[in-house]
């Protein structure tokens, strides 16, 4: 198994490769297309949210909130107060958000490693601002959509409440403080993830022109490869709503990688995976149920091709890169100067 992993990773390695040789045109445009949609649409409707996430959790505000509700959480999803309004975050804050406190609280010894595992398939939106203004048309479309994702996310939360219960994490009350270091600390690690990110979805835009060329789109209704590969894609292909719910339910490929970096490895994201799938079809049924009390009519076209972010100028996005970049680099230059203990 081990070895047949190897070649196949070695294959692909070198296709890579000479795809990348030989048509050198289709991918400087796959690549430009890449840093776009960073550009345009990751880091405008990302950043400020892992940024106030991680300050949410380094604060203990979340363990704060958490305590107020926490009856609710651990009767209806067996989770204690903190990883209940985790999960209740993650919800609507963006795909990675979730996963970036999962691994924190893991990091800091305060999430099991199992644990940590399965609630990473669970705490896991794709968030308004994406829905609204990136894929929906119409405001109905947009909230026929998180409806059914949302609804999707909890039913399975409630299912995995016997396990969570079986598992039960003790209540750990956090003093609430925030400082410029633990500001400064968000921001930087924020920072981080971002820049992973933003090169996972500028290599699967590689990656996505290279599967046409070798007929991939061929196994695929329409470009929805593309969708299934990066997800910041959906808003160039036409589908219909239930299925545009599913794709956003899932989260695509690149997603799922961009977790995989955030994890460094510490964590497995073949449960995250399974789950994903699951959520994808029970999103699909929910969405396809619920359409017609949102929509009259028929709706042939979901994905209107918007943008979350229309400036004409990608300044503000490039300049915020940079004072990240000098923010990390000199929180790295402070560490290296105080003395060891």
């Amino acid at each position: 198994m081990k070895t047949a992993k190897k070649i196949l990773t070695a294959l692909f390695a070198v296709s890579f490769c000479l795809f990348c040789l030989f048509y050198p045109v289709q991918v400087k445009s796959a690549v430009g297309e890449g840093i776009n949609r960073c550009i345009t649409i990751i880091i405008p409707s990302l950043y400020a949210m892992m940024a106030a996430s991680a300050l949410l959790l380094k604060s203990g505000v979340l363990s704060t909130a958490g305590r107020w509700i926490s009856p609710v959480t651990q009767r209806i999803f067996g989770l204690n107060g903190e990883c209940g309004a985790v999960f209740l975050f993650s919800l609507v804050s963006g795909y990675p958000v979730g996963a970036k406190l999962i691994y924190s609280m893991y990091a800091e010894g305060r999430l099991p490693k199992k644990t940590a595992e399965i609630m990473s398939g669970i705490c896991f939106g794709s968030g308004a601002a994406f829905i609204f203004g990136c894929v929906a048309a119409t405001s109905e479309i947009g909230m026929c959509v998180l409806v059914s994702n949302l609804a999707a996310e909890i039913i399975m939360a409630v299912a995995l409440s016997a396990y969570f219960r079986k598992h039960s994490i003790s209540e750990n009350v956090r003093n609430t403080a925030v400082s410029a270091d633990i500001l400064t600390n968000s921001v930087a690690s924020s920072g981080r993830a971002l820049g992973d990110m933003c090169l996972c979805v500028v290599i699967f835009a590689v990656f996505a022109e290279m599967a046409e060329y070798c007929g991939l789109s061929l196994l695929f209704k329409g470009n929805i490869y593309e969708a299934v590969l990066d997800i910041t894609a959906i808003s160039e292909i036409s589908v219909d709503i239930p299925t545009t719910a599913a794709l956003i339910s899932f989260g695509g490929v690149c997603v799922l990688f961009q977790i995989s970096a955030i994890f460094r490895g510490e964590l497995s994201i073949v449960p995250l995976v399974v789950m994903r799938i699951c959520a994808a079809f029970l999103t699909y049924l929910i969405c396809g149920i619920l359409q017609p009390f949102f929509i009259s009519g028929t709706v042939d076209v979901f994905a209107s091709g918007q943008q979350l972010y229309r400036e004409s100028s990608p300044v503000p996005s490039v300049m915020l890169i940079l004072m990240t970049g000098a923010v990390i680099a000199e929180m790295a230059k402070i560490r290296k100067e105080m003395p060891a203990e």
